[in-house]
């Protein structure tokens, strides 16, 4: 089944999240002090700080690609690859938080500015991206937005992804599933299915924000739990 099909809702009501999703990541970081931005979260070695200059980074690498494609270019998501991406978490998550907080605003900015540019036919522009269309950038950014304000631990909760966002993510994800023995997963709330139960040696089952939350490595209420009480499996790497 395909992320659109699984997505349920179109350009505009992902737009809309993506919109609130901002407003809720530029209130959480406003209120950050220094001590904040420094203490441990949920992703392993990792602080607020570099959850903020990540977002302040793709945000501008994004916006980029939605500014090369408009002009029919395509460009490195970013300048020098992965290693560049790396090597600017690691030398700027320390710095003092109002300076982040002015790096993921330039950041948002950018991006909303370059988005709201683009013509009818904008998404289906080719980008560096996965070597995909525009649109694999704003489901990327959808899915990076609301993943991590949660690691951000500043309220927002994976219990209040949309059941569009959430189904896109467990599509997104599966190929962390391993495939020896074969996994299917069932959206115990949505009816929503993923791979051939019937055929599967381990059918995991929980509501579908939980499900999301299991495969991204985020912090759910209420696990899944494998039928017969099978332990869940091991994931692979991220996709």
């Amino acid at each position: 089944m395909s992320t659109e099909a699984h997505a349920a809702i179109g350009t505009d009501e992902r737009l809309a999240e993506i919109a609130a999703a901002h407003a809720r990541i530029r209130t959480a970081t406003a209120a950050l002090t220094e001590e904040q931005a420094r203490e441990a979260i949920d992703l392993p070695g990792w602080t607020r700080g570099h959850v903020l200059i990540h977002l302040a980074d793709l945000a501008k690498a994004f916006a980029r690609q939605a500014r090369y494609a408009a002009r029919g270019e395509t460009v490195e998501v970013y300048d020098g690859g992965r290693p560049t991406r790396d090597k600017s978490i690691e030398a700027n998550h320390d710095r003092p938080v109002e300076w982040l907080r002015a790096q993921l605003e330039e950041g948002l900015t950018a991006l909303e500015e370059a988005w709201a540019a683009l013509g009818p036919d904008g998404w289906d522009l080719p980008c560096a991206y996965r070597n995909s269309p525009l649109l694999a950038t704003q489901l990327a950014w959808w899915r990076e937005s609301e993943l991590h304000t949660v690691d951000l631990g500043v309220g927002r909760r994976s219990e209040e992804w949309s059941p569009a966002l959430a189904a896109h993510v467990v599509t997104f994800l599966q190929p962390r599933l391993p495939q020896s023995p074969a996994v299917a997963l069932v959206a115990s709330d949505t009816g929503l299915t993923w791979d051939d139960t019937a055929a599967a040696a381990v059918v995991v089952r929980g509501d579908q924000r939980a499900l999301a939350a299991w495969m991204s490595g985020r912090p759910t209420t209420t696990p899944p739990v494998a039928d017969g009480g099978a332990a869940l499996p091991e994931l692979n790497a991220w996709p």
